[in-house]
């Protein structure tokens, strides 16, 4: 026997066969018949079916020549051993039945013949498994359609409480989650965690929208929540299923509907899902609920895991920045343990507080017992304002008026000057202009003179005459002689440094000054004009800085205000300093 089962296992049926017919005693041959049917050697099988071989005899393991045959898809021999009448119901050491091999391995014309001999379609294995169960889990259609002819109960549970449609849903296999929808399977039957098929589709890491489409269409209950409270719509937060949040939110899930205390928008947030973030921020989800008091906030969650994409999209939707969990931990304190330097500027930008403080202490403290030295030194410069300041009264609205109209009259006055020199250019531009029309002017007549001498030389007294005319006729093409008191003001004028009596100097002498001292004095403008340029810019940030400050100031409670002192001079040269 182990000659015949040796030569089979190598794939040598022609030997096999040789040895089969040499055989005179049966015994044993059912292991043979086995092998054969798993090779799908059809000669030696009929051979040893002819030798009497048992057709029910199993391997250790509980394998029958039947279960072989289904387990590797090989038909014709399973039509024989059904007609050598061959155990149909007989299980391997697992509870696997032909009929379940063969649907788990999607084996339908097995399957068929099987079904068409009355094989227990709903029997299950050690696992309370069906075989329905198992073609939904791996996707074999043919075999559901035909388990589901057969009348196989289509919400008959695993020992875990779940169904086919569990198992389909589970694994993303749509066209089979149609087929158990057309048979009415239970849309809403939970497993024994609370597990619903809608929840499993979400929970897939991969997406599953088409399975989420069509239980939803099938009316499933959006916001059934699996045992310890978790949602559909938190199952697909927490694994980034965008077209599944979609889905449900179109659908009307609950979006703040929170389990032990997280909220979809905090599961989202806590895996780094950006576009889940927006999804949910714009279906107008509680951007600073936490699911009970002291529990973390979207945004607590997000500097916890150092995602800068989530923290922008929270406090560009204006989330409370300093909202602590129950141990006192604000968000920048938890982006410090982190050492998300990011997101730590991200914070102080919108107004996070530095001097609140946990057990561990300030953010600064943290930053520092941590080890995080880039971060400590921004949070130092930061807080240099505090360290200088002691007392100050209240900001009045009076107060504050008065220092926004100081700001528009230093911006008033650049924005004047700046409209004034333009018009000083274009009016050089067209005096330049105007000169150049003038001497082409002078050139034609220069050239007219040859004929007007002739004419002359014909009659004295209308020589005299033509000479006198060509005189008066050249007299506005002539420049006017340097005057020395014209130059002698615009020194005195560029003595002086001011701006405007410069100006004015230069516009009533510059057509007798000399060309020398005129170039002096422009350039001596131009340097007084660029340093008038900087004591304006310079003023308008000192104002910009003093408004910063006083409404900042404004937002202190009276205790905090009494114990404050405004510095202007300090407050410039933070706004100043580089990356504040």
């Amino acid at each position: 026997m182990n000659a015949i089962c040796d030569a089979i296992q190598r794939g040598d049926e022609a030997k096999a066969v040789g040895l089969i017919e040499c055989v005179k005693d049966a015994a044993g041959l059912g292991i043979c018949l086995a092998r054969a049917c798993a090779f799908g050697f059809m000669e030696c099988t009929k051979l040893l079916l002819a030798a009497h071989a048992t057709v029910d005899q199993a391997t250790g393991n509980g394998v029958t020549p039947l279960y072989a045959a289904c387990d590797k898809g090989n038909g014709d021999c399973v039509r024989l051993l059904l007609a050598a009448h061959a155990a149909i119901e007989q299980a391997n050491s697992k509870g696997v039945t032909p009929l379940w091999a063969a649907c788990y391995k999607g084996y339908g014309d097995c399957a068929r013949l099987l079904l068409a001999a009355h094989a227990a379609v709903d029997q299950e294995n050690i696992y309370g498994a069906t075989p329905l169960y198992a073609a939904c889990e791996k996707g074999h259609g043919d075999c559901v359609q035909l388990l589901l002819a057969a009348h196989a109960a289509v919400e008959q549970a695993s020992g875990d409480g779940y169904t086919p449609l569990h198992a389909a849903c589970d694994e993303g296999h749509r066209d089979i989650v149609r087929l158990l929808l057309a048979a009415h399977a239970a849309v809403d039957q939970a497993a024994g965690d609370g597990v619903t098929p809608l929840y499993i589709a979400c929970h897939r890491p991969c997406g599953n929208d088409g399975c989420v489409q069509l239980l939803l269409a099938a009316h499933a209950a959006v916001d059934q929540a699996k045992s310890n409270g978790a949602t559909p719509l938190i199952a697909a937060c927490n694994e980034g299923n965008g077209g599944c949040v979609q889905l449900l939110l179109a659908a009307h899930a609950a979006v703040d509907q929170a389990a032990n205390g997280i909220t979809p928008l905090v599961a989202a947030c806590i895996d780094c899902h950006g576009g889940c973030v927006q999804l949910l921020l714009a279906a107008n989800a509680a951007v600073d609920q936490a699911a009970s008091p002291g529990d973390m906030t979207p945004l607590w969650a997000a500097c916890y895991t150092g995602d800068t994409g989530c923290v922008q999209l929270l406090l560009a939707a204006h989330a409370a920045v300093d909202q602590a969990d129950r141990e006192g931990v604000t968000p920048l304190i938890r982006a410090c343990i982190g050492g998300h330097g990011d997101i730590v500027k991200l914070l102080v930008h919108a107004g996070a507080r530095t001097e609140l403080r946990c057990g561990a202490g300030t953010a600064l403290n943290v930053a520092e017992a941590h080890g995080h030295a880039v971060i400590a030194r921004f949070l130092r410069s930061r807080g240099r304002a505090p360290t200088t300041i002691a007392a100050v009264a209240p900001v009045s609205s009076a107060e504050r008026a008065a220092a926004e109209r100081a700001a528009e009259l230093a911006a008033a006055a650049l924005l004047a000057e700046e409209e004034t020199e333009a018009a000083h250019k274009q009016q050089t531009h067209t005096k330049k202009a105007s000169k150049k029309a003038k001497a082409k002017q002078a050139g034609a007549s220069e050239a007219r003179e040859p004929v007007a001498s002739a004419s002359a030389a014909a009659s004295g007294s209308a020589e005299a005459e033509d000479g006198v005319l060509a005189a008066a006729g050249n007299a506005d093409v002539v420049c006017p002689a340097p005057s020395a008191a014209a130059d002698e003001a615009l020194r005195v004028a560029m003595a002086a440094a001011q701006y405007e009596g410069l100006v004015g100097s230069i516009e009533e002498h510059h057509a007798l000054a000399s060309e020398g001292v005129l170039t002096e004095a422009r350039a001596v403008r131009e340097r007084l004009h660029k340093k008038r340029k900087q004591e304006s810019q310079k003023l308008r940030r000192k104002h910009a800085a003093e408004m910063e400050m006083q409404a900042s100031l404004s937002k202190l409670s009276l205790l905090e205000v009494t114990q404050l002192r405004y510095d202007p001079a300090l407050a410039v040269a933070l706004v100043e300093m580089p990356g504040v």
